[in-house]
């Protein structure tokens, strides 16, 4: 059998590659395949779970434009597959007077992506907010969390309902590229298609390598680590705090989550990964 698509990776990415193309060819073959025993083992199971409204982008970009309606959609297929979501809102909070600056160019901002947001003084941030303190505020009410495994799994679902095929713990070994079609092998099996995918993440460099592509980087992995807080915290805030953030680093700043459990994480730092797919502390893939 020769597949339509073959995607390799069963992270958000690749789940949602697979439903757009099933969408718009209903009835096409299409075959993932994901070397771990489950779906969204790494980046997608291993971030905060925010469903980001987009304040933060340059108007007019494509970031700004996916970030919100990704946003919207991200509601709308969680209402639809009864995902569990809350949307509990972000208060970005100025703490010093070049913050208060940054946090109305940032409010200008949002305005140019059509965002709803809310100015905050330092006393109606202090009345919403009774553990946080700071000059002021920028409140998006449009900002949520959710977990993003449940998001997948039933993406998964809607992939197999339409005729997908999902392949666990297999290790893509070799891709072979023809004139007309990819040959795709793991340790044991070999399946043909008609176009191939890479949805693969932090391992993309080593598959377009496997592929025969000319690359000139490589993945030096970071990760940034978040601690929970203990369960008598869980109250500790009403919303998600975030900082202004700094527009000279590409970072967010550490920032205080509700997650979808109840318990509440502050973090991240940022780390030099000593593995790829490495999440603890200490431990070390000695090929990365």
């Amino acid at each position: 059998m020769i597949y339509d698509y073959c995607i390799i990776g069963g992270g958000i990415v690749g789940l949602a590659t697979a439903m757009a193309l099933l969408e718009r060819q209903p009835g096409a073959s299409l075959l993932i395949l994901e070397k771990e025993a489950s779906l969204a083992r790494h980046q997608t199971g291993h971030n905060s779970g925010v469903i980001h409204a987009g304040i933060y982008y340059a108007p007019g970009s494509l970031k700004a434009d996916l970030c919100k309606r990704g946003a919207e959609a991200t509601k709308a297929f969680c209402s639809e597959h009864q995902i569990t979501f809350d949307v509990c809102g972000k208060l970005l909070v100025a703490s010093t007077p070049l913050e208060v600056q940054r946090m109305h160019a940032l409010y200008e901002r949002s305005q140019q992506n059509g965002l709803k947001v809310e100015r905050l003084d330092a006393a109606e941030l202090q009345r919403r907010e009774p553990n946080i303190v700071g000059l002021g505020g920028l409140f998006l009410d449009a900002t949520g969390i959710v977990d993003y495994k449940q998001v997948c799994q039933a993406m998964a679902r809607v992939i197999q309902a339409a005729g997908g095929e999902v392949q666990l713990s297999t290790t893509v070994r070799a891709i072979v590229e023809s004139g007309d079609d990819v040959t795709i092998s793991s340790d044991d099996k070999v399946w043909r298609a008609r176009q191939l995918v890479a949805c693969a993440g932090l391992q993309s460099d080593r598959l377009a390598a496997l592929a025969g592509v000319k690359i000139d980087h490589q993945i030096i992995p970071f990760r940034g680590e978040y601690f929970r807080l203990p369960a008598s915290k869980n109250d500790i805030v009403n919303h998600l705090i975030y900082p202004i953030p700094d527009p000279e680093l590409p970072f967010l700043g550490v920032h205080l989550t509700r997650m979808i459990d109840g318990s509440v994480t502050v973090g991240p730092n940022a780390v030099l990964g000593l593995g790829r797919e490495n999440y603890k502390k200490f431990s070390v893939n000695w090929r990365d």
